[in-house]
């Protein structure tokens, strides 16, 4: 509970002015929350499309596999798959929606010709390379999804902070404001009345002599 203001004039002019920007601090929260929503919601439909991307990528990479191990058999994907082997270099990067910061990866190119894959071309079959090529997509999609997926953790996270804090001023400080507004009104209601029965009661008496 906030502190009891004594009953003037002057407070009451503070707290109805103060009531009027917590009033307006109100309606940007509310803006604020309305287009984090919307962007919730879109980055939402997103996560839902990649995912679904994805799966059928990796359904179809890993037919590409079972085709190439049948063909050129374990041993000859197993080599060329030890040659593809290769760190991938990343940072991240800080972007910013509504005051909201999150991280967005950025990184080279995943997907390669296969000549850059670190085996010798003519050894390894269009099998082999079909599926390196898929498996590159596919982790060039798992990227992609990480980056939007910390998006939609920051920006849920930033909604549910800004729920509270609208919450805390519609159901606690409002109110409470409110309730000393009208405490401080009945008071100076009470002591302007008490002032004119002084005021009728000293008139009274200087009337009487």
């Amino acid at each position: 509970m906030m502190q009891k203001a004594s009953p003037t004039r002057m407070n009451l002019l503070i707290l109805k002015a103060r009531v009027g920007s917590v009033r307006k601090g109100l309606d940007l929260l509310r803006s604020k929350r309305e287009a984090l929503v919307r962007e919730f919601f879109s980055t939402m439909d997103t996560v839902i499309t990649s995912r679904d991307f994805l799966r059928r990528m990796m359904d179809g990479a890993m037919n590409s596999l079972s085709i190439a191990l049948g063909l050129d058999g374990r041993a000859v994907v197993q080599s060329a798959a030890f040659a593809t082997h290769r760190d991938i270099p990343f940072e991240l990067a800080e972007k910013n929606i509504w005051g909201v910061k999150f991280p967005e990866i950025r990184y080279p190119s995943v997907i390669r010709s296969a000549d850059a894959r670190g085996y010798a071309v003519p050894s390894v079959s269009g099998y082999a390379n079909t599926a390196a090529r898929d498996f590159e997509r596919v982790l060039d999609q798992i990227l992609k999804i990480i980056s939007v997926e910390m998006r939609l953790k920051k920006i849920g996270e930033e909604i549910k902070k800004t729920t509270r804090r609208i919450n805390a001023l519609t159901e606690i400080i409002v109110p409470d404001l409110q309730v000393q507004i009208r405490t401080i009104r009945f008071a100076l209601e009470e002591r302007e009345r008490e002032e004119i029965f002084r005021m009728k009661r000293f008139k009274e008496k200087h009337a009487a002599y």
